[in-house]
């Protein structure tokens, strides 16, 4: 808005030159102005320097609900009283000690209710219109400008950033709790061997699940700061994938006591894939199913080939579900479905970072799932050869 503002300033003080430019020069420049400003993704008011409102571009009159009439031509004043948002607006200037006062505030942040029932947030910001005379050389004060810039789309990112700091704080503090505590006993001199060698065996759970998160923080920050991932794509069979995975986390389905089932054919071709990567991202659906699925419930892990170029891995589970609206939504970064449906924990990362994993190795992600129907994870990798 300060770039703004700054040719506002030069295009006021060369029409008030009027020594210099014909009448029809000046309404041109006037009416070419005021098109700018009517076309302006953001809300604009103009105000002269006696705070009364020249001018109020469509952005503005529809965020404060009012017609250009009932702004234009009012003092800011007699505006603030009438509305506890035109109150807001309008603050910043009246809280300056002078009409033509120097200095310029800091923006505030306003917020709107969309008549969709959202929260948008807007950015306000005050700046001062100078103009230069010419003849003496003197800056002379000619008004205001109270901008609005939409800031709800950073607004938000802010919220999920500040949860996802929560989140991942109470994810971390888990495992290093039970890891702590597994070590005060184990060096108890009364603990029995076969006890010492379960906790011994959790703190190995709780140490890879720890890597696990410092991993997807890693990962997030490399493609954040644009660094390219590196992919040692080569034929691989699924089964290696397959059982590694399983074999990973089945101290987890044992203790919820699901029951597994593997759909696994021996005559699969060989993927084309990162065998590391994409060994992560079936642990990480497989984490997930187990998180969401209740005590005692089945769990399906199937492969098989669904087209003649093209292989698919999917992980089904007999969870809460998930509405369709939230299919995509779960896949960017920081997300969460609502607790209304179950899908809820977690950092918000796993997802989005192995869709990025999988679609770098020329394959797809996608979820197919319905509220109180449990959940079916499935991803495709090119055949080798």
């Amino acid at each position: 808005m300060g770039a703004v503002a700054l040719a506002l300033n030069r295009a006021f003080g060369y029409m008030q030159d009027q020594r210099s430019v014909t009448r029809a020069a000046l309404a041109t420049e006037r009416s070419r102005l005021e098109s700018l400003i009517e076309h302006l993704d953001e809300g604009l008011l103009l105000l002269d320097p006696d705070r009364t409102v020249l001018l109020a571009n469509p952005v503005a009159r529809e965020l404060l609900g009012r017609e250009a009439a009932a702004l234009v031509g009012r003092r800011a004043e007699d505006l603030s009283q009438e509305t506890e948002l035109l109150n807001a607006l309008f603050r910043p200037l009246l809280a300056q000690e002078g009409a033509q006062a120097g200095t310029t505030p800091a923006p505030v942040t306003l917020t709107f209710a969309r008549p969709d029932g959202e929260t948008a947030y807007y950015q306000l910001t005050l700046n001062h219109i100078v103009s230069r005379n010419r003849e003496t050389g003197r800056t002379e004060f000619v008004g205001h400008i109270l901008s609005l810039r939409n800031v709800s789309d950073f607004k938000k990112l802010d919220e999920v950033k500040s949860n996802y700091l929560a989140t991942i704080s109470h994810e971390l503090k888990t495992p290093l709790a039970s890891i702590k505590l597994s070590l005060m006993l184990l060096q108890d001199a009364r603990t029995e061997p076969e006890e010492r060698q379960r906790l011994a065996d959790g703190i190995g759970d709780e140490t890879q699940r720890l890597l696990g998160m410092v991993g997807q923080l890693l990962a997030v920050s490399r493609l954040d700061a644009g660094a390219e991932i590196q992919f040692d794509v080569q034929p691989i069979t699924l089964a290696q994938v397959v059982n590694y995975a399983i074999d990973t986390v089945r101290p987890q389905v044992e203790d919820k006591e699901l029951q597994l089932r593997l759909e696994l054919p021996a005559s699969l071709p060989a993927a084309r894939a990162d065998v590391e990567k994409t060994t992560w991202v079936l642990i990480n659906l497989l984490a997930n199913a187990i998180r969401y699925s209740p005590r005692g419930a089945d769990l399906c892990v199937r492969a098989h080939q669904a087209a003649p170029q093209e292989l698919q891995i999917s992980v089904q589970d007999c969870g809460p579900g998930i509405a369709p609206e939230y299919h995509e939504r779960i896949f960017q970064r920081f997300s969460e479905v609502p607790n209304a449906s179950g899908h809820k924990g977690g950092s918000g990362l796993g997802l989005s970072i192995s869709r990025e994993f999988i679609e770098a190795q020329g394959g797809r992600l996608w979820v197919e799932s319905e509220p109180a129907q449990g959940s079916h994870f499935c991803f495709t990798l090119p055949v080798a050869g």
